[in-house]
């Protein structure tokens, strides 16, 4: 399926199985902000998607605090200050109490200080470091930062794979780039200073120049990191193109967008490529089938949403399903949805909250809520078992 097709679906058939709920004023209204439009419209559809999967089970168990909940959404169009407008939008004119999303770092910085402003609590997936609790009180992520997501895999390249000659190649968006450096900053202090860095811009047309020089710097293992997933899928496109046979170690995005990339490309492309993925999303040879809280949601999905496999799978979507679920629990728990109540409920309770993803975290110094110890390398993300769940690349 090429990425045409590949929106179509997305902005069609799967979407139109989870309308948006419409249930008047007695309702608590959730704000969704994505990239419907722009270059990041097919990951933007997915955390629609994931969205709506979460509102309509919340709402089948009792709602929030008694209350349905309606989705309200914005299209940012990838753009940060579109974006600022339409959450402007839905907290003034559409009365939202808490907002899920954006995707990205540069459209997430700036969104906050509106969502500050309003006293609105804020989960989205973007993992650049300069989302403090001091700059952004009342934001959490649901994604390691950058560099949390890659000290697995540059573990991996060092003391697996057994090398010490390793490129990084990032796109050029606020996570990656702060990633970057503190990675350069981490391999260096474990000896294994990159060979080589190279950057692209999203939705990239081409990075075969980039791949070159990686190769021609004599780099044994490459460090992918970047934010959507047809990104992904052209660097792993050129390198297979160009014949470059490298270990290729990506981050999250790389993980779970594999199924979907790996059917546009074929599984060839995926030959030697790891990904990071959430321990909660992963097993062991060994370890039972269709039990986990992720397996139980990859059902669900697949009950739920057409198509599934051909948008990423269960994992794709995952990040997105868990944001109105730490909502839901932190607006109860606080028994406030104020963005203050709620924060500081989710510095508090984190780790009790239950998920599909694994092990959260939170306090005053952090509010990105895996930590580097929920994360894990595997090996061929594209392969699922058949409760959704992807095989590490280390067992005990």
């Amino acid at each position: 399926m090429n990425t045409g097709n590949l929106i179509a679906v997305l902005a069609g058939t799967a979407l139109a199985a989870l309308p948006v709920l419409a249930l008047g004023q007695e309702s608590i209204r959730l704000g969704g902000i994505a990239s419907m439009s722009g270059a990041g419209t097919t990951v933007g559809n997915v955390a629609r998607l994931g969205w709506q999967v979460a509102v309509e089970e919340i709402n089948a168990a009792g709602g929030i605090d008694g209350k349905q909940v309606e989705l309200v959404l914005g299209d940012s169009q990838t753009d940060p200050t579109h974006g600022v407008s339409e959450v402007r939008r839905l907290i003034g004119n559409q009365g939202i109490v808490a907002l899920v999303g954006p995707i990205t770092s540069q459209e997430t910085i700036p969104i906050t200080t509106v969502t500050t402003e309003a006293n609105i609590a804020q989960i989205s997936t973007a993992a650049s470091p300069d989302l403090t609790p001091q700059a952004a009180p009342y934001h959490f992520s649901n994604s390691p930062t950058g560099l949390n997501q890659m000290i697995p895999a540059i573990r991996h390249a060092i003391e697996v794979l057994g090398t010490k000659k390793i490129a990084i190649i990032s796109d050029n968006g606020g996570m990656s780039k702060a990633a970057v450096s503190e990675m350069t900053d981490y391999m260096t202090e474990q000896g294994a200073p990159p060979v080589i860095v190279q950057e692209f811009a999203f939705k990239s047309e081409d990075m075969t120049p980039q791949i070159f020089s990686m190769r021609s710097s004599g780099a044994e293992a490459v460090l992918l990191i970047n934010s959507i997933g047809d990104d992904a899928r052209k660097f792993l496109q050129n390198v297979d193109e160009i014949g470059w046979d490298v270990p290729v170690l990506g981050n999250l995005t790389t993980s779970n967008y594999a199924v979907g990339n790996a059917r546009i490309l074929g599984e060839e492309a995926f030959e030697d490529v790891y990904g990071v993925q959430f321990v909660g999303m992963t097993f062991c040879p060994g370890d039972p089938v269709g039990e986990s809280p992720f397996a139980k949601f990859a059902a669900l999905a697949a009950e739920k949403v057409p198509d599934l496999e051909k948008l990423g799978g269960a994992a794709a979507l995952a990040p997105f399903y868990v944001e109105p679920w730490i909502l839901k629990h932190a607006i109860e728990g606080a028994d406030s949805t104020e963005g203050k109540a709620v924060a500081a409920w989710i510095e508090a309770n984190a780790a009790t909250m239950p998920n599909v993803l694994g092990e959260l975290h939170a306090d005053q110094t952090t509010h990105f809520l895996p930590s580097e110890r929920a994360l894990a390398v595997v090996k061929s993300p594209h392969v699922h078992r058949e409760d959704g769940l992807v095989e590490r690349a280390q067992c005990p």
